[in-house]
């Protein structure tokens, strides 16, 4: 009877084993998926860009497999403001920490989207004119803008565009009409920054 137990006992411990080395494998599996870099970037509004110099957050339908989104804020006819996606832990339940988050006009149209790590943004992030087109587009890094940052016009036009360095604004930002026309830059690479008008 005794033997009996024994190997009962051990069949439990490999069926365990098994089950937690799966449970690794998928959680692996996942961090490789999500860290992956993308060519193209399908954001919550539809509009897809090749960005393949940056790093990008997943496409929604992805992101829902990953992450559980809660919406946080509705708006007086129960449309989402606020939707914040919480990490799932191995067992696909959501914990605290909070991945990506998006925020809508009331339009439904998404106002602004992106991922956080720790708290802070991290990555790409988006916002939108009402309209759809976008906005600003910006690269963070520990929740400070780094590398090239765009602002744009409801048109589509760039309104501005620079690069930031942990942050700080360095280099030439250039400023531009609505029609794309080149009307002043800013040269933050001198103390105090140098503007320059263009006639």
């Amino acid at each position: 009877m005794a033997n009996h137990q024994e190997i009962k006992k051990r069949s439990d411990r490999s069926w365990l084993l098994a089950l937690a080395g799966l449970l690794i494998i998928v959680v692996l599996a996942a961090v490789i998926a999500l860290c992956a870099p993308h060519q193209k970037a399908t954001l919550t509004n539809g509009v897809s860009s090749d960005l393949s110099s940056l790093h990008q957050f997943p496409p929604i339908e992805r992101l829902d497999s990953m992450a559980m989104p809660k919406t946080a804020l509705s708006y007086d006819d129960k449309s989402p403001r606020d939707i914040y996606y919480y990490a799932l832990d191995s067992l696909g339940q959501p914990t605290d920490e909070v991945v990506y988050e998006a925020h809508f006009y009331p339009n439904n149209k998404t106002y602004y989207e992106g991922n956080l790590s720790n708290q802070e943004r991290e990555g790409l992030w988006y916002a939108y004119h009402q309209n759809g087109n976008v906005q600003t587009m910006a690269y963070y890094e520990n929740g400070k803008e780094q590398g090239q940052y765009t602002v744009y016009y409801e048109n589509g036009n760039v309104m501005y565009t620079g690069k930031y360095d942990k942050g700080e604004r360095v280099g030439v930002w250039s400023f531009y009409d609505p029609e794309e026309k080149l009307i002043r830059t800013i040269d933050y690479g001198v103390n105090p920054p140098k503007v320059t008008t263009i006639q």
